[in-house]
């Protein structure tokens, strides 16, 4: 704007470069924040998985990218399984579950018994875990019983990726 313009005169242009180098201010100066620190984040994930053997590709992309944050030590890592992805907390049908696309990175159990190992926390909608058979003696102990109401009270604050 020159000094003959009024505010009302910046033309879309001129309101772009100016937003343009706001936006790249606040851009850099987050990078110089020490809370921009990556090694110093730790972040919350909550990965949904609502597939199991009907789509295992889906199932097992969702356990690999748990397993990307745990590897990478991005922060805690909570899985919840819902209607198909129920099948997961039942060792013998999670074992089933394999990736026709995904297969050299290990079937449905293998992958769950890596993420806990590395501290991962796992939950099962109850209803689903009736309908999927993963129930008694059927469901792995460390898949706690956990609705929506866990899910909802978590999601704040998290990375959530919905498979």
């Amino acid at each position: 704007m020159t000094d003959t313009m009024r505010p009302g005169d910046c033309s879309r242009l001129d309101f772009l470069r100016t937003a343009g180098l706001a936006s790249a201010a606040l851009g850099v100066s987050s990078l110089a924040s020490p809370a921009a620190s990556a090694a110093d984040a730790k972040g919350r994930y909550v990965v949904v998985v609502t597939n199991g053997s009907n789509d295992p590709n889906r199932a097992i992309l969702g356990l690999l990218m748990a397993l990307q944050v745990a590897d990478k030590g991005l922060g805690e890592v909570h899985v919840w399984t819902t209607i198909h992805g129920a099948e997961l907390a039942n060792s013998a049908k999670a074992e089933k579950i394999v990736s026709p696309i995904f297969k050299k990175f290990g079937n449905g159990l293998e992958l769950v018994m890596k993420l806990k190992a590395k501290g991962a926390t796992f939950r099962v909608c109850p209803p689903c875990a009736d309908a999927m058979g993963a129930t008694g003696a059927d469901k792995m102990d460390f898949f706690e019983l956990k609705g929506a109401d866990w899910l909802m009270q978590n999601l704040q604050g998290a990375q959530v990726a919905w498979m």
